[in-house]
């Protein structure tokens, strides 16, 4: 996609509403990944005064990013590069999330972006009203709606038509319910856009959630896109990660069709089984791999959640460096917080025994209270809670030797509510015994930089605490 000719003829054509869906994603990429293109698209992609005026006696199709481009094919048997080239500008703003809103949700054979007038007037209606509300929350949240309005301040009971949520930190977590009862948990540092016009469309762009979803109407599954597969769920519970690369599907209940864009190769995942999208040859589902009770991080793999990550140097250990985090319901404070998800893949889930410790290892450039949280999911899946370590009792200095490095204990008994899911702990677990181990996070509070680095979080359940003893 180097050659300029390439990327304008697959402007041209998206356009006329003709291109694959493996070309859609291409085109994600290509935006996504080139600064350049993208403003020579902006400046190539221009509107002409008569398809302005069309527009704006036809409102909703402006509002409904999935039938306009179709529609100026309509207005003008197709946009060729002459007449594009002779189109007046208009808002940057406005084109540049025509080309990328409009590729979110690539056309499928099952679309709901149709030609017949019923199905758009639907679609600008949906796009004004509510599709679906928060129903729990904590953490750095920040919601952009799809008309560019951004919200930070989101509470629970919050209504909310289609856009995106970002979760800003490895602390952040939601659940969005939509009007139907299906409700989907975002947890950590993740970028989720969703919509629903009659049927569900989410993308995860990256990070992981978990779904506990309806019945869908016949002919109209949820369909849940990431950068290498789309999900077709018809009703079942399940988690999904993802990244640039590969997409890793559990199913708890249930069952879901994942296709994988790379070769349009498809698989059915029951219950109680995973996949993943980046083997080589065919995608073989495998039983979930039984749980353990003993964990150690593994930071010599690059870790992209939150936090500077930094290889392995002469003398010294990966690590993952804070970074600094400004709490949105406390502006005053500065935090330096490092923390990641658990992967899945292969590995098996960490469930947390009572006894448990919780050794975190790493190095600071002077001496600081290290606070440390966890976040706990339930067998199925569904979020269940966050936690903290050190707030049982001050939290005493941490204490580092000549190069730097400290080590911290924190019992599982110890552990207590974290105070940003107060507000809903009577419908999260109580104590993060016999809960899989989903996340992890430390953090100083000293106002300025105190060198936090992660290098290894261990986890050692009692029996091989009383072995050592």
């Amino acid at each position: 996609m180097n050659d300029k000719t390439d990327w304008e003829e697959l402007i041209e054509r998206h356009l006329r509403g003709e291109l694959s869906e493996s070309e859609q994603e291409d085109l994600v990429t290509l935006l996504d990944g080139h600064a350049s293109v993208r403003k020579q698209v902006v400046e190539y992609v221009q509107w002409d005064t008569e398809i302005s005026e069309a527009l704006r006696e036809r409102k909703h199709l402006i509002e409904d990013t999935g039938s306009i481009l179709p529609a100026q094919s309509a207005l003008h048997g197709g946009v060729g590069k002459a007449t594009v080239r002779k189109m007046m500008p208009v808002a940057v703003a406005v084109v540049i999330a025509v080309l990328l809103v409009g590729v979110i949700f690539p056309r499928t054979d099952t679309m709901l972006w149709q030609n017949d007038q019923e199905d758009r007037d639907q679609q600008a209606l949906s796009s004004k009203l509510s599709v679906a509300k928060i129903t729990g929350l904590s953490g750095a949240l920040m919601w952009t709606g799809d008309r560019g309005q951004i919200i930070r301040d989101i509470n629970v009971g919050t209504e909310l038509a289609g856009g995106t949520i970002e979760g800003l930190a490895p602390d952040a977590w939601f659940e969005l319910q939509f009007k139907d009862g299906s409700t989907i948990t975002l947890s950590g540092a993740s970028l989720l856009t969703f919509a629903d016009m009659g049927q569900k469309k989410v993308r995860l762009r990256e990070g992981r959630f978990s779904a506990n979803v309806k019945p869908q109407p016949v002919g109209k599954p949820m369909l849940i896109y990431t950068r290498s597969a789309v999900l077709k769920v018809l009703g079942t519970q399940f988690d999904v990660e993802a990244d640039l690369a590969s997409t890793v599907l559990t199913v708890s209940k249930g069952e879901v069709n994942l296709r994988r864009f790379s070769d349009d190769s498809e698989v059915n995942v029951s219950s109680e089984y995973r996949v993943t999208t980046d083997t080589d040859g065919a995608m073989m589902p495998v039983r979930i791999p039984g749980s353990v009770h003993s964990w150690k991080s593994h930071l010599h793999v690059k870790q992209t959640n939150y936090g500077k990550w930094r290889p392995a140097r002469s003398q010294q250990a990966a690590s993952l460096k804070a970074i600094p985090l400004i709490p949105p319901k406390n502006p005053e404070a500065k935090l330096y917080l490092a923390g990641f998800s658990l992967e899945r893949g292969d590995s098996p889930p960490v469930i947390l025994l009572p006894g448990s410790t919780v050794v975190v290892r790493g190095r600071l450039a002077s001496q600081a209270r290290v606070h440390f949280g966890i976040r706990v999911m339930y067998p199925n899946g569904e979020f269940a809670g966050m936690f903290r370590g050190d707030l049982s009792e001050k939290q005493p200095l941490s204490v580092h030797d000549d190069s730097g490095l400290f080590e911290e204990v924190y019992s599982l008994q110890n552990f207590t509510i974290d105070p940003v899911v107060r507000d809903q702990k009577s419908e999260l677990a109580t104590k993060p015994d016999n809960l899989i181990l989903d996340g992890v996070w430390a953090f100083t509070n000293t106002g300025g930089p105190s060198g936090l680095e992660i290098i290894e979080v261990e986890v050692i359940p009692p029996q091989v605490q009383e072995s050592k003893q």
